[in-house]
Order: structure tokens, then sequence, then C-alpha cells
């Protein structure tokens, strides 16, 4: 029926009718009151009260079916049948609410389906962390067991403490007999994590004892790399602090030798490079609040190159920083921080010359180099980045007659930048070479006697 009828028959007509009617056009009980008036009035008071009542009813009915409901359509529904409802504003807010969360849902579908793109171009991509923090639980245990990685070790992933201990002061810190060995490399060059590898090679495949010097030099911190690889899948450690250069001295053997090697590894803090820089450069780019740190370390490392102890001296070269064009805060990359250490190599001729035995180029994260000859490779890699530093130290090796190679590194497969399932054959291949250099000494009380 049309309105005039309707309004016509106004007296015939039930207050349910006239509800179904209106609920039908969608017309709300203002517009059709007006229209009422206008024709000459309700036939009676109780009929437009009873109207009212029925269409307050339906309008709440039908808002509790939308919040039971709770959908975006189901306010949708209500707000065009009732855009002059009692609950018309709440339903409103509500619906854009939840029109909110649909666009971020979506957003987050996006970013999860692009950050999934990501981690299987490149395992590295995001830490664990992050992949805990946008990848639902479903989504990682689905991802992990697609590329064969133990989920609970992203779960549970915390990164491990490192323990610091002090550093030889003076001359006299310095116990005497042991062959130390350099650790050199930039910050983040994977020096710290290749001393964990071949740290806890050491305990698992062969002997290692405390040092038999007074001062127990290093104790806690080679501890603490030792425990990185528990297991054979272990947490990386974060860089190493400015001033965290650290002197480990220790007894190492082979299973069953009665003899032991005194040997002791030195982890040179990577901001001594900047101080290099510095020197070769007449520049400054260390800020004051790490200069004191970084002269610290300088001082030591001074200390141990002059001391009367047998000398090795690895260089510790990151294969990604170079391939991807990594630079630092100063806009300066590995090659120039390496190319200024070789100036100050070349101007400091007596380095590699007391009592040096070897001198190792370690190419780390080898295992990014491609093709089937990776040592021809590496060097190839070396020459073409880094000609300047291995000029300089194959000359001073050439004129002191120590050795001098070029070995690559791994520590392992490395997934989420911070999880690692070690690799122990490049651990133990230095492990090897360090028994063939360092020789043994007998420990009994005779030989000191006679030796002293």
């Amino acid at each position: 029926m049309e309105l005039k009828e309707i309004i016509n028959r106004l007296e015939d007509l039930s207050a349910a009718d006239i509800v179904n009617y209106l609920c039908e056009n969608n017309m709300s009980f203002e517009n059709f009151s007006d229209a009422v008036k206008k024709a000459g009035g309700w036939d009676s008071a109780e009929k437009r009260k009873n109207v009212q009542a029925l269409i307050r009813q339906k309008d709440n009915d039908a808002y509790n079916v939308a919040v039971a409901t709770n959908t975006v359509e189901a306010y949708q529904t209500y707000i065009s049948f009732y855009p002059n409802g009692n609950h018309v504003v709440e339903a409103q807010e509500k619906f854009q609410a939840l029109n909110e969360v649909l666009k971020a849902e979506k957003t987050q579908r996006k970013e999860r389906a692009n950050m999934l793109q990501k981690i299987k171009a490149d395992i590295n991509e995001y830490t664990p962390d992050e992949i805990i923090e946008k990848l639902s639980s479903e989504v990682l245990d689905e991802l992990c067991y697609e590329l064969g990685i133990d989920v609970q070790m992203i779960r549970d992933y915390k990164e491990p403490p490192l323990r610091f201990n002090d550093i030889p002061q003076n001359e006299k810190d310095v116990p005497e007999g042991y062959t130390d060995v350099f650790f050199w490399g930039i910050p983040s060059s994977g020096k710290t994590c290749a001393l964990s590898a071949i740290f806890n090679t050491i305990k698992k495949d062969f002997s290692m004892e405390a040092p038999d010097c007074e001062k127990k030099f290093g104790a806690t911190y080679r501890d603490s790399l030792v425990g990185i690889f528990n297991k054979d899948c272990g947490y990386l450690p974060g860089r190493t602090n400015q001033d965290r250069t650290q002197y480990m001295p220790f007894l190492f053997y082979k299973r069953g030798e009665t003899k032991k090697r005194k040997i002791s590894f030195f982890e040179l803090s990577g901001e001594v490079f900047k101080y290099f820089y510095e020197v070769a450069n007449n520049a400054e780019i260390i800020d004051d609040y790490s200069r004191d740190d970084i002269e610290k370390s300088f001082r030591t490392l001074k200390l141990l190159l002059n001391s009367n102890n047998q000398k090795i001296h690895f260089f510790f070269i990151d294969y990604n920083q170079e391939t991807k064009h990594t630079t630092d805060d100063n806009n300066l990359t590995q090659g120039n921080y390496l190319e200024a250490a070789a100036t100050y190599f070349r101007d400091n001729k007596d380095i590699l010359k007391k009592r040096t035995d070897a001198v190792y180029v370690i190419v780390t994260k080898s295992d990014e180099i491609k093709g089937s000859n990776r040592g021809e490779s590496a060097k190839a890699f070396l020459n073409d980045n880094f000609g300047s530093f291995m000029d300089v130290l194959k000359n001073q090796c050439k004129k002191n007659d120590v050795e001098f190679k070029v070995k690559l590194f791994s520590i392992g497969d490395v997934y989420f930048k911070k999880i690692c399932k070690i690799d122990r054959s490049y651990s133990t291949a230095i492990i090897n070479d360090l028994l063939k250099r360092v020789k043994p000494v007998s420990n009994s009380w005779g030989s000191k006697f006679f030796n002293n």
C-alpha cells in the first residue's frame, strides 16, 4: 500500500500493521507521524504509543542481533534499517571500530606476506624478536616446518650474556712462555662468534685447562663463549663493546697427550681499527665518549705486541659486509679500516717481526661464496677489495720469514641472524693449525726446575 492509503485506513490497521509497513519501507516513525498529523492526526493516542513501543522493541531486537553477530555487515544493516534508531550512534561507533580492525588486519596480512617472501629469499632478513612480533604462532610453525628449522629455538631465543674479565695492565701481567694468538677484525667481522665456535670445539674434541699463571685472565669470558654452543645449535652473541678487549690464556692439548701447549687468545676490540684510521689519515672519528676505552684497548694491544711471547695473527674479514657495501656511522667501509691498518703495519715494521710465527687472513661467512673453488674465489675477493692491505701483510711476512695463509671460515648455518647450527670443520682446521705451530711443553716439576 501507498502512504496515503495507509493514512486513510489508519483506524482499521493495527499497531503491528503500521510498524510492518514502516519497516518494509524503511520509513522513520517521525516522518510517518508528521504525515499523519498533516492528514488530520492519529485516530487514537494509544495506537500511536503502541506503534512507538513496537518500533522501539524492533529497534532493540535488531541492534541486539547486530551486537551478537558483531560484523561490519550486521551493523551496516541495522544502520540502514534504523537510520534514526535508538542505538544508531553506538552502531556507527562499533561499525567504525570493526572497520579499522579489518583495515589493520588487511595491512598486517600484506606485511606478513611480504615478510614471508623476504624470509624465503634470505633467512637472515629478520631477527627472532622480529619474527615473534610479526608472525602468528600458526604461521611461524608452518614456516619453520617448511624451512626445516626448530621453531622452539626461535621461541626460546635470548641473547647469551658475555661475562668479561680484567686484562693485563703492565708487562709483569703478561705470562711468559705462552703463544699469543691475536684475533683482529673490525666490529661485526665475526671474531667473537669464531672464538666461541673454536673454544667450544676445543672443549668438545680436545682438552683445555686453566693456565698455570698467577692471574687467570679471561676465564669467565672464555666460559661464556664455550657455553654458547653447549648444544650443536646456539644463540649468537651481540657485538663486543669498544672497551672489551679480552686476554685469555689457557693450557691446550690433544686427548691422551701428557705435554700441554701454553696458548692465549687475544680478542681485540673492533673499534681499535678506528684508532688506526685516525693515525693513518690524520683524522678524528672517535667520539669523546668512546675515546678513553679505545685508547685503553690500544695500550693493551701494544703491551702484548711488545712482549717476548711467540705470536700468531688472525685477521678476520667479513665476506658479506664488503659484498653488500656495508658502511658504519662514519660512512666508512671494512676496506677503509683495513687500509688504515695496513698503513699502521707498514709504518710500524716491528709488529710482524718480533717472534711472529704465522699470519692468517680469515674470510668469514665464506659459505656465501659461490662457485666450486671457493678458496680461489676468496683470494680473488681479497685482492679485489683489500689489495693494499694484503700486499702490506704479504711483504712484511716475506721480509721477516713469516708464513702467510688465507683460510675460509664459517661458524655454520645461521638463521634469523642470531641462531646457528655449528659447523665444526672450520674451527677444527684452525685448531689443528695451532696444534702444529705451538709446541707442547712439559709441566713436570723437574723440567720446570731445570728450565728455571
